[in-house]
């Protein structure tokens, strides 16, 4: 018998507990039957036609199927022994709570006139296997599916326009997200530790990715971010560890902090024109990457931006840096020379300490500060320039346990003395 969708079949609105006991699709009819103690036992041929229409009882409280909002008080909350819903044609809005915790739910069908998702609505549906919501769905509220551990596909229709934080983080075995057309924002966490994700698409619709968005995808192998993006949040791509590759579109134009920690397989990374600002720890511990151009429109550079990044072999920097902040190359153990360029007026704390195969180190002419233990432990560096006329200012030990015993400036330069910073001075540039 051909299935037939519930818009096509008969409401059943309502039912006497006293008489009728289940209510029943009949397939070969089009409609809505009641069952009668009078009618049993029914023939083969009617149960084989025949299944429920859903669940009528629940807890002695006689449900209705005419029902135009679901919410939380209508008894489907936490049910663990309802395996499948349709949700009646009636229906504009499935609310906040409405299945939640339903743990045996396998299945239900959002129909078409249904157009709102409330908070957590499906939230820890255990054995939710598959999603599709509808084009008539324009909003989805925050934790929809989040923890609905057996989800596996999803597809979000073209009316949504935001998926909202935590829609769908904890989906452990969710493989695809198809996302529709009309979606501007994917919020905060929303498919955050979804450790089965290998791909996504995102559309040409979205123009910002919010803090930890993907983070944790840990499955997730390549990315392309769409040409209308302007933002990437904080950790939006944090610990997605099997990541090789990423897009970063022309309109990018700010990298949060920690947007792409620990994505230890990411090789390359092209920074685009576009970007002003890299945000704290934006690439810590990318074991993988070797190497780094930071473009002349960045003019903001996060502390730690590329600690840990232990492959790394060179790095360039902007023309519009003005600051190495602390931290910002700490540990980056294969980098082998750098140049500071004339438009950096500081190097903080720690911002190159540990770098162990760092053999030479030009400093720009405008740097006016070089701070505590800037190049602690360079035990490889040998060759230091400052081209700076007039000394910088010293923190603490900025070179100790380097390699190096002289430091080189311009001749005629002062506030050197002979000996700075530990080193001797040696006026030949």
């Amino acid at each position: 018998m051909a299935d037939r969708k519930i818009s096509q079949l008969t409401e059943l609105t309502s039912v006497n507990a006293a008489t009728y006991f289940l209510p029943v699709v009949d397939t070969s009819a089009g409609e809505t039957k009641k069952i009668a103690l009078a009618n049993l036992p029914m023939s083969d041929a009617a149960i084989e036609r025949s299944y429920p229409y859903t669940t009528d009882f629940i807890s002695g409280v006689e449900q209705t199927r005419n029902l135009t909002s679901i919410t939380e008080f209508d008894g489907y909350k936490n049910t663990a022994t309802l395996t499948s819903i349709y949700v009646g044609s009636n229906a504009t809005s499935i609310g906040s709570y409405a299945f939640f915790g339903c743990t045996s739910l396998t299945s239900t069908t959002i129909p078409d006139s249904v157009t709102s998702i409330g908070d957590s609505a499906f939230r820890d549906c255990a054995s939710l296997t598959s999603i599709t919501i509808p084009d008539s769905v324009t909003s989805m509220g925050s934790k929809a599916f989040q923890n609905c551990t057996s989800l596996t596909s999803v597809t979000i229709g073209n009316g949504v326009t935001s998926i909202g934080n935590y829609a769908f983080r904890l989906c452990t075995s969710l493989t695809s997200a198809t996302i529709g057309n009309s979606v501007t924002s994917i919020e905060s966490r929303a498919f955050q530790s979804c450790s089965s994700l290998t791909s996504i698409t995102i559309p040409d619709s979205v123009t910002s990715i919010g803090n930890f968005a993907f983070a944790a995808c840990s499955s997730l192998t390549s990315i392309t971010i769409p040409d209308s993006v302007t933002s990437i949040g904080d950790s939006a791509f944090r610990d997605c560890a099997s990541l090789t590759s990423i897009t970063i579109p022309d309109s990018v134009t700010s990298i949060g902090s920690d947007a792409f920690r620990n994505c230890t397989s990411l090789t390359s990374i092209t920074i685009p024109d576009s970007v002003t600002s890299l945000g704290s720890y934006a690439f810590y511990s990318c074991t993988s990457l070797t190497s780094i151009t930071i473009p002349d429109s960045v003019t903001s550079l996060g502390g730690s931006v590329f600690r840990g990044c232990v492959n790394l072999t060179s790095a360039t920097i902007g023309s519009s840096v003005t600051s190495i902040e602390s931290n910002t190359f700490r540990d980056c153990i294969d980098l082998t020379s750098i140049t500071i360029p004339d438009n950096v007026t500081s190097i903080k704390s720690r911002a190159f300490q540990s770098c162990t195969s760092l053999t030479s180190v030009t400093i720009g002419n405008s740097v006016t500060s070089i701070e505590s233990n800037a190049f602690r432990l360079c035990t490889s560096l040998t060759t230091i320039n400052c081209l700076a006329t007039t000394a910088p200012t010293l923190g603490t030990t900025p070179f100790i346990g380097a390699a190096a015993t002289e430091i080189h400036v311009p001749v005629g330069a002062t506030g050197y003395g002979t000996t700075y910073g530990g080193l001797i001075v040696v006026e030949d540039l």
